[in-house]
């Protein structure tokens, strides 16, 4: 309610009523009626005045107003009275069509901003799935990362091997098979997202023995068995699980060992192409009607490791092995390198060309909106032995704005000098270089060019007796 609403005369006590009578009217004194005139009672012997008579004390009696005076009065007063009605009724909706506006301004600025993220959503019809083979206390084996789109009808898998040298599930990087047993249901698919720069919706986690249930609901796959499967009984003898062959049926336990097999002297590639056999055998041989699939899943506690439910991972395996029945889902190994740091078995890091290809294929549909950011890293690692010389090293590059990458231990200690890699020998890059070795208090020799390059760092260090935190 207005200001000037709320003074307005009140019923009973407003200063046009003060006392009894015509509205409008102030206090007169009554006077014996005999005292009067009739003349007087009628006006007539009044002379107009200014406003209303009144009696002031020790005064004499003033005349009655003339009729005519009065309905001027009330005529004025009713007209006041009716501006009054019409200001208080302009205010009101002038306040209503400011609240009425405003509440439009929020409600359109609402969906201008819906309509700002939407296309995003709207644009992205790929899903992304990381799956893990896995058992509850060892690394993964294999990795893979399926990619599912509904409304282009494409699919394909990334392998990923359990050797690859991941960022963002922890401070410091580690193998991508290590990432399982963090703890966290998605740290598999949180490293590859933060590794490869790509959006990662969900993680799915099997274990060996949920392989050999899906491999029995899918009545067996279909491999070329590249080589003999080797196992060892309790007692450590060899035998053979399964022998070489081109198109073998094999059972549950049977795939399993295919899928997992290593040979002492082969590397990860291969493994990875077994894998990747029973990956794709057993989507496309799994039930193709969802209701059956669905009990499937639930039979074999398919998502008690997984970031999605069972109704949204049956969806995904339903499209993804439509497509594999149609033979168009295709299945490449991630391009990796190894990380040249010395000693046997190094880490794996991503090949920046070959990534750069599955990103502009595959995974195009998955790229994030902020992908391409100049942020730079420098990965680190402990070639003397000191514990905690990173982290000093560490404090000192962040100082300078620096993103530090915990590498953690160098694989041969005892170095003397640091040495400090660059990708290349552009002069943005050797600069770069020496401008890492003077944060840290190394000579500018230390900078020396190597060909293995890294998707996870821009300069990878590893620190020798020379650095002095």
């Amino acid at each position: 309610m207005s200001d000037r609403h709320r003074h307005r005369p009140d019923k009973k006590t407003g200063r046009s009523k003060a006392a009894k009578g015509e509205p409008g009217r102030a206090p007169t004194s009554r006077r014996p009626q005999d005292d009067v005139s009739l003349s007087e009672r009628l006006g007539g012997a009044s002379r107009p005045g200014p406003g209303p008579a009144t009696v002031l004390p020790g005064g004499s009696k003033s005349k009655a107003v003339e009729a005519q005076s009065r309905r001027q009065l009330r005529q004025r007063r009713e007209a006041q009275q009716r501006k009054a009605r019409q200001r208080w009724i302009v205010t009101a909706l002038a306040v209503v069509g400011v609240v009425v506006v405003g509440a439009l301004l929020v409600l359109w600025l609402t969906n201008r901003g819906d309509e700002t993220a939407a296309p995003l959503q709207d644009q992205r019809t790929e899903r992304t799935l990381t799956m893990t083979l896995a058992t509850d206390s060892d690394p993964a084996t294999s990795g893979a990362l399926m990619v599912y789109d509904v409304d282009n009808a494409t699919a394909g898998s990334v392998l990923v091997p359990s050797r690859l040298f991941v960022e963002g599930p922890t401070p410091g990087a580690l193998p991508f098979g290590d990432t399982v047993q963090l703890g966290e249901t998605g740290a598999p698919g949180t490293s590859l997202a933060d590794t490869l720069d790509v959006v990662v919706d969900d993680t799915w986690q099997v274990s060996d023995a949920m392989l050999g249930q899906l491999v029995e609901a899918a009545d067996g796959v279909l491999v070329d068995v590249d080589t003999d499967i080797i196992a060892k009984t309790p007692s450590g003898q060899e035998f053979v699980v399964v022998g070489a062959g081109d198109g073998q049926l094999l059972g549950p336990k049977e795939a399993v060992a295919f899928a997992t097999y290593l040979a002492p002297e082969e590397n990860e590639e291969s493994r990875l192409a077994r894998f990747g056999q029973v990956l794709a055998s057993t989507t496309q041989r799994l039930p193709d009607q969802r209701e059956e699939l669905l009990a499937t899943l639930d039979d074999v506690g398919a998502t008690e490791n997984a970031t999605l439910g069972t109704e949204s991972l049956a969806d995904f395996l339903l499209g993804y092995g439509d497509i594999g029945r149609g033979g168009d889902t295709s299945y490449q190994s991630l391009p990796v390198k190894p990380l040249e740091t010395g000693g046997r078995n190094p880490a794996l890091i991503v090949e920046p060309e070959g990534l750069g290809r599955l990103r502009a294929g595959l995974l195009a549909d998955s790229l994030p909106p902020d992908a391409g950011g100049d942020e730079i890293v420098v990965l680190v690692q402990n070639g003397v032995g000191t514990p905690g010389l990173e982290q000093d090293a560490a404090e000192l590059l962040r100082d300078e704005g620096y993103n530090f990458f915990n590498g953690g231990n160098a694989n041969q200690f005892g170095r003397d000098q640091t040495l400090v890699l660059i990708p290349d020998t552009t002069p943005a890059s050797q600069a770069l270089g020496e401008d890492v070795a003077s944060t840290l208090g190394v000579p500018t020799s230390s900078v020396q060019v190597t060909e293995q390059g890294s998707s996870i760092a821009d300069v990878i260090v590893i620190l020798g007796a020379d650095f002095k935190p």
